[in-house]
Parts: structure tokens; C-alpha cells; sequence
């Protein structure tokens, strides 16, 4: 889904997401549509199916307790790490609404004895679940090969990927689950503490 309030870029992604047809495939066969129609740029397949239609529908109908259930939890994670210095938090900057689709805390520098890797590994072996989001761009194979980028290209992303790591944070997560997150990271920072 593509939401915006640019009437010419709404009109352009309809057009790339059915082949750059000048004219919409299903309005073409209304009473007053044409069958005439024109590629007028290189597009794509990218019409929903009424499956995924559907689906998102009934999703978009439940978003907003979602979105409340995010926000709760991030909060939630928020306080019970904020005492803990081993972690920079993510913050939401006032006048901002953050959608929380991800809590992502960073390590900071020189606190643990354990780098981020590390500590994933840690938490899955307690059977927690964690990811990285996002691995930086320049250094995928394809980005690399089409670029020609190189490890150092650009070492502020690089430097801030190493230590990000993403919680678990998804409307169904329990309290006691997010519990048992928070405390393998308080019990995990206290035994790699430098």
C-alpha cells in the first residue's frame, strides 16, 4: 500500500504498479471507459489481488488497537531498560508520532564485554528472539557488485548497525513475554559489564 496527498505522484504509482498503462486496466471496460489506452513508461505487475485487498481491509480496521498496543509496549520497554546503561534507547522526539513497528535499542560503545552479535546469540540460546534492522545497504552483494562499495564507504552507518538490535514488539506480545525479554538483557548486561 502507498499512501500520499500528492495528487501527481498518486496518479504515477497507479500507473508503474499495472505495466505504465496511461489508463486503468479496469475502468477501461466501464460504460463511459475505452479500451484505447498507452504505455507511457516502463512499468511494473504490481495490481493487488482481491485476496490481499481484503486482507488489508480487516487489517486497516484493527490498526488503530495496534498501533495503542505498540505504543503501550514500546513505552512499557522503554522504562524498564531506561536504568540500564549498557543500552541508548529509541527515543520519540516530541511533536512526532512514532509508529514503533520496530524497538530498536543500540549497545553503547565500551559498556559490555560482548558486541552485539554476541549478545543475539546469548538471547537466542534463553529462547529469545531478536533481528537487526536494517544490515546497511553498501555492503549487500548486489550493492557492491552495481557500485562498487566497499566495507568503510559509509562508517557512521556501518559503526551504528553494528550495535543495533531489534526487541521483539508486536501487538500480541504479552507482558510476561516482553518481561522475560527485559530481564535476559538486564541479567546479560550485568554479566558482560566491563
Amino acid at each position: 500500500m502507498v499512501t500520499t496527498d500528492d495528487k501527481e505522484l498518486a496518479a504515477r504509482v497507479r500507473r508503474l504498479s499495472l505495466h505504465g498503462l496511461s489508463r486503468d486496466a479496469w475502468k477501461r471496460y466501464t460504460r463511459g471507459g475505452s479500451w484505447r489506452y498507452d504505455v507511457v513508461e516502463l512499468g511494473f505487475k504490481y495490481n493487488m489481488t482481491d485476496v490481499a485487498a481484503a486482507l488489508g481491509l480487516a487489517q486497516a480496521r484493527k490498526f488503530p488497537s495496534m498501533q495503542a498496543r505498540r505504543r503501550r509496549l514500546a513505552r512499557r520497554y522503554t522504562s524498564l531498560l531506561g536504568g540500564c546503561e549498557a543500552f541508548d534507547l529509541p527515543v520519540e522526539p516530541r511533536g512526532v508520532v512514532h509508529a514503533w513497528h520496530l524497538y530498536v535499542l543500540r549497545l553503547r560503545p565500551g559498556v559490555l564485554r560482548v558486541g552485539r552479535d554476541r549478545l543475539i546469540d546469548l538471547l537466542k540460546a534463553k529462547g529469545i528472539g531478536t533481528s537487526v534492522h536494517f544490515l546497511p545497504l553498501h555492503l549487500h552483494s548486489l550493492y557492491r557488485k552495481m557500485f562498487g562499495y566497499r566495507r568503510g564507504d559509509f562508517p557512521h552507518t556501518e559503526r551504528e548497525s553494528a550495535r543495533a538490535i531489534s526487541l521483539p514488539l508486536y501487538p500480541g506480545l504479552g507482558l510476561a513475554a516482553q518481561d522475560r525479554v527485559v530481564g535476559a538483557l538486564l541479567d546479560l548486561a550485568r554479566r558482560h559489564r566491563r
